[in-house]
């Protein structure tokens, strides 16, 4: 007779445990849409805190003048960095699993809830991103609203948290629940969502996923602001507003994702109003010669588009708030190292099974299943990203 080993109550335990994490991530895979172009590679080691930084050296000026003399050298510039932080945070959902007997045998019942656990938790935290995305990109209206949409730049004392701009005609264009990204001098990239105007400061929201600016702006840095306000489904988008997104991630040498294409992210209704355009190709027309993202649908313009079923919609006029039914869609447009996921290393998102005896229920009537994850999402770029703001083709 065979000889028994192990602790096979443990053994079989892990076994079903990672049977139901499988289940969990496939469940959840369609919704896990913006993850798989967020940089990962600065997770935080170990007990080391829970805060990560980047250093991006800021570009020297260039102007062209020869030496004064010859055989000297001329004065020494400092080099400058731009620091961006970000700090992990915990999230998690717990469910109630009635007369779960424990995690010895597969239960077609608890399939079923860890399915709904890990759907959930995938478009958790897909909305983690699109809610950094919706704060932090750079803005571009569909329609290019003179009233709503505006450039300009410093021109007085600032801030980290102030754009001092001094021209009261542009409050429709300033105000609250809209997005500002500086885009030259020491800031370049940097902005956030605005939280008040008044003339002459724009009031950068300090809230996460929206950030104060590295330092204050210095006179004559310029910006780029734009709130969604007047937005409908009389403003679908459209392949030239997509064209214009692609001429500011060149303007500011934004790297392509993958094979000169830059990514860019559609709902199924912003896809209906721009994929019957004679250039549109549809992913399973190249699949044999490409990786195909997660989700992806299709190319158009030089972009890879994935379609992503819970986009990031809101009211017209508040950007930053989530709306399931909302007016404005947001369509991201970006290149590399645009937006960050941070996690700490070695610590994975779980899920975590209590049994009836475990917890605390004095008739052992129920068990518990849950998920849990450590991350912070974070814009590195505004400029390496666009957001197309826009309506969409009213369809029932």
């Amino acid at each position: 007779m065979a000889e028994l080993v192990g602790n096979v109550k443990s053994d079989t335990s892990e076994l079903v445990k990672a049977y139901y994490d499988r289940t969990a991530l496939k469940t959840g895979k369609p919704f896990a849409v913006l993850e798989q172009f967020a940089v990962k590679s600065r997770n935080i080691p170990r007990n080391t805190g829970d805060t990560v930084e980047w250093w991006k050296p800021i570009p020297l000026t260039v102007t062209v003048a020869a030496l004064t003399y010859e055989g000297t050298s001329p004065a020494a510039d400092d080099l400058e960095f731009q620091k961006s932080t970000a700090t992990v945070e915990t999230h998690g959902k717990v469910i109630a699993v009635s007369e779960f007997l424990g995690m010895i045998a597969i239960d077609p019942d608890l399939s079923s809830k860890v399915q709904t656990l890990g759907r959930h938790r995938e478009e958790y935290i897909n909305r983690m991103y699109w809610e950094a995305l919706a704060k932090n990109l750079y803005p571009m209206r569909i329609d290019a609203s003179a009233t709503y949409e505006t450039t300009g730049a410093e021109d007085g004392t600032a801030t980290e948290t102030t754009v001092v701009i001094g021209d009261a005609s542009l409050s429709t264009a300033c105000s609250a629940g809209g997005v500002i990204v500086v885009t030259s001098g020491n800031n370049e990239g940097m902005g956030g969502y605005i939280s008040s105007y008044a003339d002459p400061a724009i009031t950068i929201s300090t809230t996460k996923p929206s950030y104060a600016l590295n330092e204050a702006c210095t006179v004559g840095d310029t910006f780029k602001t734009a709130n969604s306000t007047g937005l409908t489904s009389a403003n679908p988008l459209t392949c030239a507003g997509v064209s214009k997104a692609i001429v500011i991630l060149m303007s500011h040498s934004a790297v392509p994702v993958e094979g000169g294409y830059y990514a860019g992210i559609l709902s199924p209704f912003t896809q209906y109003d721009i994929r019957n355009d004679s250039s549109w190709i549809n992913a399973n027309q190249y699949a044999g010669s490409k990786r195909l993202f997660n989700n992806e649908i299709g190319e158009w313009g030089g972009i890879r588009f994935a379609m992503d079923t819970k986009p990031w919609r809101s009211t017209a006029g508040t950007m930053g708030t989530y709306a399931a039914a909302g007016a404005v869609f947001h369509t991201p447009i970006f290149g590399q190292e645009c937006y960050a996921g941070v996690k700490i290393n070695g610590v994975q998102s779980q899920l975590i099974f209590h049994d009836k005896t475990q917890v605390a229920d004095a008739l052992e009537l129920y068990s518990t299943a849950g998920w849990k994850a450590r991350l912070a999402c974070k814009v590195l770029n505004a400029c390496w990203g666009v957001q197309v703001l826009s309506g969409a083709t009213s369809i029932s």
